[in-house]
């Protein structure tokens, strides 16, 4: 029997996913969790085989998950499931230690047929994100600015993009918010942009996830002008850049 835990952050979907996967033949569910926190807990206490896990959840995030699986030295294998466009988070997901990356649209039948073969110590990807990855390993339509990111400061970027302050990430990291706040910094200069709104442009182009974010109202507002002076403020514990032209 295959024993699989489950952690989604949406009640519903969680509890779509638990049935699913135990009409599933060879497979029980074990435990269910709604954040990244408290799935380490659940793989530490049930010691799944397999962890089906949503590539947006909350908390300290997927791509944290995966790197505190991989430095416990865990002998659980991850699947994860996301919606997206590009090999972006795909890749990072993988490369982060992952065994398969699932689009949300796969049937039923395909969902068992990567748990078997992520329980046989197999990958296994949706046809689509090996379609993306490929195009983009061989250069077509990827940022390769994205590449410049350390794995840490790509985690930062999503906790940004997710609206969470610089000081809930610190205490989800275990970092100093001055870290954090370094963290952020580099993340401008390397992915050259200059304030929150062309961060979160930056990452709809090039399908990072935005869920803290409403891209339609991002979208139409305006850039600043080049040139025009920025300067640093500081509101509570979030710093933001700001043009002299806003």
């Amino acid at each position: 029997m295959i024993k699989v835990a489950i952690a989604e952050g949406q009640r519903l979907i969680r509890e779509s996913l638990a049935t699913l996967v135990n009409g599933l033949k060879g497979c029980e569910v074990v435990g269910v969790s709604a954040t990244g926190e408290s799935a380490i807990k659940l793989v530490k206490e049930h010691q799944p085989h397999v962890l089906l896990m949503d590539m947006l959840l909350p908390g300290f995030g997927g791509l944290e998950v995966l790197q505190r699986i991989a430095a416990a030295d865990l002998r659980t294998e991850t699947i994860v499931l996301g919606s997206v466009t590009k090999a972006v988070m795909p890749t990072q997901m993988l490369q982060a230690g992952a065994k398969s990356f699932l689009t949300k649209g796969v049937s039923s039948e395909e969902l068992g047929h990567a748990i078997r073969k992520v329980f046989a110590g197999q990958r296994y990807v949706s046809e689509f994100i090996a379609q993306r990855i490929l195009n983009a390993s061989l250069g077509y339509s990827e940022s390769n600015l994205i590449a410049k990111l350390t794995r840490r400061e790509f985690q930062v970027l999503l906790m940004l993009l997710d609206c969470q302050k610089v000081n809930e990430i610190a205490r989800s990291l275990h970092l100093s918010p001055k870290t954090v706040n370094s963290y952020r910094y580099r993340l401008f200069e390397k992915l050259d942009v200059k304030s929150n709104v062309e961060l979160v442009l930056f990452a709809v182009k090039n399908g990072i996830p935005t869920p803290g974010f409403d891209t339609e109202e991002v979208s139409r507002r305006r850039r600043p002008l080049k040139n025009t002076p920025t300067m640093a403020v500081a509101e509570e514990d979030k710093v933001f850049l700001v043009s002299d032209s806003e």
